[in-house]
């Protein structure tokens, strides 16, 4: 197959999608993005995993209670299907033209799956961390490896990808509520320390020296567009101290740990925002949460109480803060895919940001 911007399509391009639709929102914005895209005849199949916490069905029925399903343009030329992963692994041989992987492969082998062109994997299968993406994926992305199908997105490239004001415009309704939401979410609650690979990202999210430091960055961004005065010394906190402790029992000397002195800037820039939206001075959020982290284990209808004047204060100012909105990780790997569709060719992976917004932004 080789096809160009100017292609006339003959048939419908068939692409499989792996999705966790997981409620860090860019699932939701990347099939939102290849459900809308202009130009290109697809022939969709969602193929949901669900996560640690919630089955693959529950993920199908938070999509649609959630409503996702709702779209803004005519979709006549685009045939849409959404399958749980077991649903999919029990039916006979698949055979589409593209696979785009933006989930944990569930140890789903694709001994029933066979593609024409390209295997497209958001994430690493190299280095140091492998990629979130990578667990339970092994066996599925050898395959297609060793068939030279496979082409990595890496995660330092997606965690570049930001969203602009022309591009949150393409999402309204449950979209834009949830891209706000997440980026509060990752802003003020932490990876808890059970989680399964918790050892493996929750130091590298709040310490750019350790991993992207994603979480960081943004409480940085976040702290600049409020105003925040950040001190240029930040005391070391208790709740950092535990919070790090609880997530490497076996450390030694953490009061000298980067990582802890990152948690305690953000957790100090988080303390101030709080302030700011009770419009009182109190003994700290932190101490009033019994000396806790709050972890990342919430929803848009479970805020904890203490921070829902945050929440109320972060969407009053949302408009100001969409330099610090998550990256948009799932939309860039879908946006690789279309390259390759249209240009039969890997040339997107190159993109800088700004090359990014100006092309996605025209494509759907």
């Amino acid at each position: 197959m080789s096809l160009s911007k100017s292609a006339n399509y003959d048939k419908a391009i068939e692409v499989h999608i792996l999705s966790d639709s997981s409620e860090e929102i860019d699932d939701q914005e990347c099939m939102k993005y290849l459900r809308e895209l202009k130009d290109v005849p697809l022939k969709l199949v969602f193929i949901f995993t669900g996560t640690e916490s919630i089955t693959s069905q529950e993920a199908i029925d938070m999509w649609y209670s959630k409503g996702f399903e709702d779209s803004t343009r005519n979709l006549e030329d685009k045939e849409c299907k959404i399958i749980t992963l077991e649903e999919y692994t029990s039916q006979d041989m698949h055979n589409p033209d593209y696979f785009l992987q933006i989930a944990p492969g569930k140890e789903y082998t694709g001994e029933n799956l066979e593609v024409k062109e390209k295997f497209i994997f958001a994430g690493d299968i190299t280095g140091l961390k492998p990629s979130f993406n990578s667990k339970g994926s092994q066996v599925l992305l050898d395959k297609f490896f060793n068939q030279g199908k496979l082409i990595c997105v890496p995660s330092d490239v997606m965690s570049g990808m930001r969203m602009n004001e022309a591009l949150l415009n393409k999402f309204q309704g449950a979209y834009l509520e949830n891209i706000v939401f997440t980026a509060f979410k990752l802003a003020f609650g932490r990876m808890h320390p059970k989680c399964p690979v918790a050892q493996r990202f929750a130091e590298g999210l709040v310490n750019p020296e350790k991993g992207r430091g994603v979480n960081y960055k943004s409480v940085m961004i976040m702290a600049e567009k409020l105003g925040c005065p950040i001190p240029n010394e930040v005391e070391v906190s208790e709740v950092s101290i535990k919070y790090f402790f609880q997530v490497f029992p076996c450390f030694n000397d953490i009061e000298d740990l980067d990582s802890v002195k990152c948690l305690s800037k953000i957790n100090w820039v988080l303390d101030w925002i709080y302030n700011e939206a009770t419009e009182v001075i109190h003994t700290g959020l932190f101490e009033q949460n019994g000396g806790e982290v709050f972890y990342s284990n919430f929803n848009i209808d479970t805020i904890p109480e203490l921070l829902i004047p945050c929440w109320e204060y972060f969407k009053e100012n949302a408009t100001k803060l969409i330099d610090c909105y998550n990256p948009v990780y799932d939309l860039f790997a879908g946006y690789i895919l279309v390259g390759l569709i249209k240009n039969n060719n890997d040339s997107r992976l190159y993109s800088d940001c700004d090359d990014f917004l100006s092309i996605v932004v025209k494509e759907f």
